[in-house]
């Protein structure tokens, strides 16, 4: 595993039984962590935490870390990769995988709707030419950090995406 000096790590992936070609480098872009992503977090978590503080016993305890642990995950482990001409989201246990080729158009969305993107104010919505890949009309939101290297990659992939407002 090579850390890139922009923060992202890229990784390469390499079967002396596979030929060349198979050979593909994956690169890895945490989601943005922000005063929005804290916040929501914060409120969350002591949302969870509420029977504890009205009935403090360690049943009430046991389940705020309960209820807790599954938010928190979901946090941590959202992240987003480019391997080859797809890209990769990640959030939790659930991943999808996204054809470069079909993405129409980035821009930056204020959206407040749940997305894999842990941050509110750093987002970005991937529409895609075809309706089939997401199977919905609402586009795919994110929130890569280096953003600019991100789209740099996707575009150098697909060269006809439109970048709106960034």
């Amino acid at each position: 595993m090579i850390t890139h000096n922009s923060g992202h790590t890229i990784c390469e992936v390499r079967d002396c039984l596979l030929p060349a070609a198979s050979m593909s480098t994956i690169t890895t872009f945490r989601s943005v962590w922000d005063w929005s992503t804290y916040t929501i977090l914060a409120l969350s978590v002591a949302i969870c935490f509420i029977p504890a503080i009205i009935e403090p016993d360690i049943i009430s305890v046991i389940i705020g870390v309960a209820l807790s642990l599954p938010i928190i995950f979901t946090f941590i482990t959202t992240y987003y990769q480019i391997k080859g001409d797809t890209l990769i989201v990640r959030c939790a246990l659930i991943s999808g995988k996204y054809p470069i080729s079909k993405i129409a158009s980035i821009a930056p969305t204020s959206s407040i709707l749940s997305a894999p993107a842990p941050s509110m104010t750093q987002r970005i919505a991937i529409t895609f030419t075809d309706r089939k890949v997401l199977k919905s009309a609402m586009p795919l939101v994110i929130s890569p950090t280096d953003r600019q290297d991100f789209i740099n990659m996707l575009t150098s992939i697909n060269p006809n995406i439109e970048i709106k407002n960034l």
